[in-house]
């Protein structure tokens, strides 16, 4: 690949140098995109800037080449499968209403107040998260309250690189305390065959149903597993295509922009302690597969439960951590009336990632 790819770096890093200059010679443009620019440059080239003061790392990743890596991920994951699954006037509508409410609204009214030379990356990865975890059928509003909500609590937590817990799940929390009803419907059941002319113009009948962990709870239907696994399954916008994800979420570990500690733990401890349920408590709660590829636990195993700010940097804390998110969505899964628990799940470990922190280095250097 490096090889097809050797030939034409010398004019894709001509084409990027262009366009950097013309965003930085232009301050609104600069203001606005620069970030956005940054992040994508950054992915597909090495960092140009290095420290000069110790301690020196031989890495050629940034906060911008992370950005950027994160962004391709998800838009791989999520936004085209959940495009070909629910249509483009879905998916489209709800990422414009996201971005322009959230990051071209908030984060620049933020940014101007503040003195801030140019928004932060960091809002388009919320941005791009908020419409994933809503239902398909929620609306336009919903959205745009949604991300303003998640740009609005990161920045007034300092910004990027000082949130307390996930902005974007945040966000989700205040939205199914304010609006439960709107959070518990509008699950969509996703297209399945080939699009013709008529659906691209007109969008795609709408036939609502529960979410399989809903089912389960309700009459104790366990839903195909091949249908969670391709996408065939009602659920949140990206969260039902989980092949796509775990792809872009290997990919992603594969580039060392996730530590596998985290993903391998919150889904090992998801698998064991489910199978460990099932064979004290039989057919009553559900079964190991079901719980891994239901719901939003591929989706946030790959993409919330590591975030670098609100969890551990400590590798041996970081399978504690793993392991108490897999420990409470179990629990509220099986044993309470909640259908789902991967939100609660890492917002209670988020508060919990310092602590752990604290606890782990204290042991390590018998403080």
């Amino acid at each position: 690949m490096k090889k097809l790819i050797k030939p034409i770096e010398p004019i894709i890093g001509k084409s990027l140098d262009r366009v950097e200059s013309f965003i930085h010679t232009h301050p609104k443009v600069n203001f606005l995109f620069g970030a956005i620019f940054g992040a994508f440059d950054g992915l597909l080239r090495s960092a140009k800037e290095t420290t000069q003061t110790q301690p020196f790392i031989r890495n050629n990743y940034d906060v911008k080449r992370f950005m950027g890596a994160v962004l391709v991920a998800l838009v791989i994951g999520w936004v085209l499968p959940a495009t070909y699954f629910f249509g483009w006037q879905c998916v489209v509508s709800k990422l414009l209403v996201s971005f322009i409410i959230g990051v071209f609204v908030v984060d620049v009214l933020w940014a101007i107040i503040a003195r801030e030379d140019h928004i932060s990356e960091g809002g388009f990865v919320s941005c791009l998260l908020i419409p994933a975890i809503l239902p398909p059928q929620s609306p336009l509003w919903l959205v745009g309250l949604g991300a303003a909500l998640a740009i609005l609590f990161r920045n007034v937590l300092g910004g990027v690189g000082n949130n307390l817990v996930n902005p974007a799940l945040f966000s989700r929390l205040f939205l199914t305390i304010c609006f439960p009803s709107l959070l518990v419907t509008g699950y969509q059941m996703p297209f399945v065959g080939m699009p013709d002319l008529h659906s691209f113009r007109y969008g795609l009948d709408a036939v609502t149903h529960a979410t399989p962990l809903t089912a389960f709870k309700t009459n104790g239907e366990v839903t195909s597993y091949l249908s969670l696994l391709v996408g065939t399954s009602g659920g949140s916008l990206g969260e039902t295509c989980r092949l796509a994800l775990i792809l872009s979420g290997l990919w992603l570990i594969k580039i060392k922009v996730v530590n596998w500690r985290l993903p391998v733990s919150y889904l090992g401890s998801v698998l064991l302690l489910s199978v460990f349920f099932s064979l004290l408590m039989g057919k009553t709660v559900a079964p190991p597969i079901f719980h891994l590829l239901s719901g939003g636990l591929i989706l946030a195993a790959f993409f919330m439960a590591t975030d670098p700010i609100t969890t551990t940097y400590n590798q041996a804390a970081k399978w504690i951590y793993g392991a108490g998110c897999g420990l409470i969505t179990v629990l509220i899964r099986d044993f309470t009336t909640l259908p789902e628990g991967v939100m609660y799940s890492i917002l209670l470990m988020n508060l919990l990632a310092i602590p752990i922190q604290s606890l782990m280095v204290k042991i390590k250097y018998r403080i």
